[in-house]
């Protein structure tokens, strides 16, 4: 066989493998067990087959298939939309959920099921219970006394409600007690019961299929709004150089940038994945001639290594041990002399995603990324993911959303929520002489009420636009952790006669979701915890930040590190924390020099950084300074960190995550999500925080440490009387004395013998 029709060959190749196990296209891998999903548990006493990995190019694949994410073994799949039951008072009201369509073929026995019961005192024949789906009505009927305990609405989903994405259940209801009119309906027995128990059924199928993989990119890798979200591992070389590893932890973090979770993307070598042999979707990213394993052989197959190209991009088609089941892989390398800082972006930057086509790219030439804007962090119901709320006749109450203000933020003035509205004209009409109730907003800020008489605001402007400020109390933000939880009412129906009601039709009141907490603050430079992850990211991001790694890691050490960027920059864009720098040890002059200039985080055992063991004495924490001189039991704790001036300059900050316990510092565990969460959220001004075995986490501050001590010394002191004072003092002048005269009689006596 010529070489230069080597590519056909080797799909043909491929597809024999895919049927018989054989072929260029199956890489074996010794591997320490075989997967479930992948093969069977090998019998006792027999050895455990390796897995065996799977490639077969896409690069011309007009559709690809691949098992779809999330999808179980058994067909279709349940949506809960509600975790509580809600109840609906009054004649007319309503109430949303919403669902989501996972990426998946769809079949065509998909329905809503909703469980109710309601009020037996409603009038049949005059209340009914409607359901909408994205504002289309698909089904009402009536309550009766037989739905009174339990009803039950089945009702068919068509193709428009099981597209992908979100959708809108609105369920709707209006319920009368009685056939009379001149009758008062708004009694506190007039209601219905939305039960959690309701759920959408999906006849979701086992396998998906896509004609373009990077116009879907990040999709299957993450899949915003599934319920899991995170569907991928990100795997490098054995010996991954500083530029590959900040590439793998750039494109983790901008991946659960995109999830709602923002669950972190774990990391591993091509060893430790081929020796768990599980079969999932996989970016493999790193230098051709990196790669040892399974991939080794494809990168030589498919000739990656010799290819002109700044960035090579490739979709595969992945089994484990002839999987029935196929996962997707995207093979990520850099050309020569080329580093992933320059091209990386093509994956990370969103208006470059928009950019991406086909199943196969290889990039010649990488147009820069835009500078980005450097816009303050917004703390909007928008920023939030939150949409417009729209308060009207039959929906005149709102959820909970949630705005949470950044942890490295110093709250420096009176912090106020800033209402942008739209208000009906109807409700601002004021009545001369007759006594009409007043129309009023509510807006509940962590269980507080306050309340606001819409007819006593001034638009501000002529098209019925209102601002309202909320002030919000510094005690509920530090109750909250510098969460607030935000729920709109409206009072805006008029009752009228009981004969004759009022029509409410055309009154509302829309709050715009670019409303938003409005917090002077400023971003401190002190050596503590309060303010994590300050000083290392500022408003703008990651700023004159430094990571530190050893010389010697593993897959478990780089997913630890993507958990903690992630932590770093939840409340930051991606795009303001993906410009880091990272520093591996040993250190050599250059590197010495260069990162004086920076703010350092190291991770792991100080035995693995060479820089810190020489200067060992100065760290907060180290073999001669234990725990236990800080009311810390040594044998009980599991994780510490400190904070403390840097040893490369001393106007630097210096932080150390490591464990205390030498059980998991052999496992190379060095970090704990609730660690993190502690940090974020405790607001302790601390310089070494400590999670014991119990999981419990302690702050310690060295000030108050030294304190204490001092504070000690001054009690002891103070509590001697000062009649023993003054005898002491007697007793100190007469012996004084008596040795001064002594001292004179031995100076005559000299005196005398000469």
């Amino acid at each position: 066989m010529k070489r230069n029709n080597w590519k056909p060959a080797f799909a043909l190749l491929t597809v024999t493998a895919l049927l018989f196990g054989q072929g260029v296209g199956t890489i074996y891998a010794q591997g320490t067990t075989a997967p479930t999903q992948a093969g069977a548990t090998a019998p006792s006493g027999q050895a455990i087959r390796p897995a065996v990995f799977t490639f077969s190019n896409l690069a011309k694949q007009a559709k690809t298939t691949y098992a779809s994410n999330g999808i179980d073994k058994t067909p279709g799949t349940v949506l809960r939309f509600t975790s509580e039951p809600v109840t609906l008072d009054g004649v007319n009201e309503s109430f949303a959920y919403f669902y989501s369509v996972p990426r998946a073929t769809i079949g065509s026995n998909n329905y809503l099921e909703i469980s109710f019961s309601h009020s037996e005192l409603l009038n049949g024949t005059r209340s009914t219970l409607t359901v909408s789906v994205d504002d289309k009505p698909l089904k009402s009927v009536f309550l009766t006394k037989e739905t009174a305990q339990q009803g039950k609405i089945r009702i068919p989903l068509g193709a428009d409600e099981t597209a992908l994405g979100f959708h809108k259940i609105t369920i709707t209801k209006h319920s009368l007690l009685t056939a009379n009119i001149c009758d008062d309906q708004n009694d506190p027995a007039n209601w219905v019961k939305i039960d959690k128990s309701s759920f959408a059924f999906l006849d979701t199928q086992a396998v998906t299929s896509s004609a373009d993989l990077l116009r879907e990119y990040p999709v299957p890798f993450v899949e915003p709004g599934n319920s899991t979200e995170v569907f991928t591992k990100i795997v490098v070389p054995d010996a991954a150089d500083q530029d590959v590893v900040a590439a793998a932890l750039k494109v983790a973090t901008s991946l659960s940038a995109q999830t709602a979770t923002k669950r972190p993307i774990p990391i591993m070598t091509e060893s430790e994945w081929k020796a768990k042999g599980e079969l999932g979707h996989v970016i493999a990213l790193g230098n051709p001639e990196g790669w040892i394993g399974p991939l080794k052989t494809l990168v030589a197959e498919q000739g990656i290594a010799t290819r002109e190209q700044k960035l090579g991009l490739d979709y595969y088609q992945m089994r484990v041990n002839q999987s029935a089941e196929a996962k997707l892989m995207l093979l990520v390398s850099r050309g020569k002399e080329t580093n992933f800082a320059e091209t990386i972006h093509l994956l990370t930057d969103k208006e470059m995603n928009k950019q991406l086509a086909g199943n196969q790219l290889t990039v010649k030439q990488v147009p820069r990324v835009q500078a980005a804007e450097q816009s303050p962090i917004s703390l909007s119901l928008a920023s939030g993911g939150y949409s417009h709320v729209m308060l009207e006749h039959g929906n005149s109450r709102t959820e909970q959303v949630t705005l949470k203000i950044p942890s490295h933020w110093k709250i420096t003035g009176d912090v106020t929520l800033d209402l942008k509205l739209k208000i009906s004209p109807l409700l601002m009409q004021k009545y001369e002489g007759e006594d009409k109730p007043q129309h009023q907003l509510t807006v509940t800020v962590n269980g507080v009420p306050y309340t606001v008489i819409l007819q006593q605001l001034k638009a501000v402007d002529d098209n019925d636009n209102y601002h309202v400020s909320i002030p919000i109390s510094e005690s509920a933000i530090k109750e909250a952790n510098h969460a607030l939880t935000v729920s709109f009412s409206a009072s805006m129906n008029q009752k009228g006669d009981a004969c004759a009601p009022e029509n409410n039709m055309g009154r509302w009141v829309f709050v715009d979701k670019e409303s938003s907490l409005n917090v002077p603050h400023e971003v401190p430079a002190q050596r503590s915890f309060r303010y994590w992850p300050a000083p290392y990211v500022q408003d703008a991001g990651l700023k004159d930040t430094a990571f530190l790694l050893p010389e010697k890691w593993t897959g478990s050490y780089l997913s630890q590190f993507s958990m903690l960027m992630n932590n770093m920059l939840l409340e930051v864009s991606y795009q303001k924390g993906s410009s880091f720098v990272i520093f591996q040890e040993p250190l050599n002059e250059k590197a010495l020099q260069e990162i004086a200039s920076y703010n350092v985080i190291a991770m792991g055992d100080i035995e693995q950084y060479p820089s810190l063991q020489k200067v060992q004495g100065q760290l907060l924490i180290n073999e001669a300074k234990q725990l236990n001189q800080y009311h810390v039991i040594n044998e009980t704790s599991r994780y510490v960190a400190w904070v403390q001036p840097s040893i490369w300059n001393q106007e630097r900050t210096l932080s150390v995550f490591q464990s205390a316990d030498k059980s998991k510092a052999s496992h190379g565990a060095f970090l704990h999500a609730d660690l993190l969460e502690y940090l974020k959220n405790s607001n302790e001004d601390g310089q070494i925080v400590v999670m014991s075995k119990s999981n419990e986490v302690l702050s310690i501050q060295l000030e108050d440490h030294a304190e204490k001590q001092t504070k000690g010394i001054n009690e002891v002191v103070g509590n001697i009387p000062l009649w023993l004072i003054g005898v002491i003092l007697v007793v100190f002048l007469i012996v004084l004395v008596i040795f001064i005269r002594l001292l004179k009689k031995e100076k005559e006596k000299s005196r005398r013998r000469k």
